[in-house]
């Protein structure tokens, strides 16, 4: 019985035993400062603007450099319009070619008889169209002398009918096989350089699937494409001059906002605009690394400088009126 007693005292002390004030409290609010007032804090610098954000007001307006999208004012990847062996290609990659001139060409021996065939077929359907003509001109003639019934007539009437028919069919037949033959050879569409080149001679391509012999672009215009914060809607317009950064070449030129897509990116919370920068000297790729700048309007323009500073002022007064008087003196 007393060993139980000291069992259940020893078991009622033990949390207070625990309880002791060396061990860390748990969600405690950080320690303050003798006079009551919070730890002070040193400013650093003020943060650099990250590219392609403008600093100070010009980020209401979107002004500063965005990443864009280098692209040939227009390309043709180039198919046959019939199914068949290339015999012949005459040009090669890096070649400047001009708007009708002839690229590639393929087997026509079997449009050339196609063509051969249908040219037979016609002029059968001209003897059979000629004979039909013949034999009713004389069921005529026996009908009006009362030689024939007219069923009989009706009869060469049905036939040089069905001979006229079939004349128009072989023509049709010849237009089509004659187009065949035409659809052997393929011209550039446009002006422009060919910067790829992916089948040779002797090997087999087809209409369907197309299968892309070659591909034609005119880089005479560069089209730039970049996407912006919403918030330059404000400023930015059709017509407006940017500035387009190509780093490679240490190059900036005038870029003109030919399109202003019409949609947001509703994730994004950014915009596309398409311009296009003259390429007439030939020293710009699509592909390109290029940055499109934005300009801020004059206004954000006077006082962005300013303001920076204003701020790293603003921030150490606060921490001056913030810090504890160091032991010893005032500061």
């Amino acid at each position: 019985m007393h060993f139980s007693r000291l069992l259940l005292g020893a078991a009622l002390f033990l949390p207070f035993a625990c309880d002791s004030g060396d061990q860390p409290k748990i969600g405690l609010p950080p320690a303050r400062a003798a006079d009551g007032a919070d730890a002070p804090k040193v400013p650093g610098p003020p943060p650099r603007p990250e590219q392609g954000v403008a600093a100070g007001p010009a980020v209401a307006s979107g002004a500063g450099r965005y990443v864009s999208t280098a692209l040939p004012k227009h390309s043709a990847d180039l198919s046959p319009r019939m199914s068949g062996t290339l015999i012949d290609v005459m040009v090669e990659e890096g070649e400047r070619v001009k708007k009708g001139q002839l690229l590639f060409r393929l087997d026509a021996r079997a449009s050339r008889l196609g063509i051969a065939q249908a040219e037979t077929s016609l002029q059968a359907a001209t003897i059979s169209r000629d004979n039909a003509q013949r034999e009713l001109e004389r069921q005529r003639k026996l009908a009006q002398s009362g030689s024939i019934s007219a069923a009989v007539l009706e009869r060469a009437e049905h036939a040089y009918t069905a001979a006229s028919n079939g004349i128009n069919q072989a023509e049709v037949a010849l237009s089509m096989a004659k187009r065949n033959s035409g659809d052997s050879t393929v011209s550039s569409p446009i002006d422009g350089v060919v910067t790829k080149k992916l089948k040779n001679v002797g090997e087999s391509v087809t209409m369907m699937p197309p299968t892309v012999v070659m591909v034609v672009q005119d880089q005479s215009v560069i089209e730039l494409r970049a996407r912006i914060p919403e918030t330059a809607l404000k400023t930015i317009r059709e017509g407006q001059t940017i500035t387009a950064h190509f780093s490679a070449l240490e190059l900036a030129r005038s870029a003109t906002v030919v399109r202003i897509q019409p949609t947001v990116d509703a994730q994004t919370r950014t915009i596309e605009i398409v311009a296009n920068v003259d390429n007439s000297d030939n020293l710009l790729r699509p592909g390109m690394y290029v940055e499109v700048e934005l300009a801020a309007p004059a206004a954000e323009l006077a006082a962005a400088p300013a303001e920076p500073a204003k701020q790293a002022e603003k921030a150490v007064a606060s921490a001056k009126r913030k810090r504890p008087a160091a032991a010893g003196g005032p500061l």
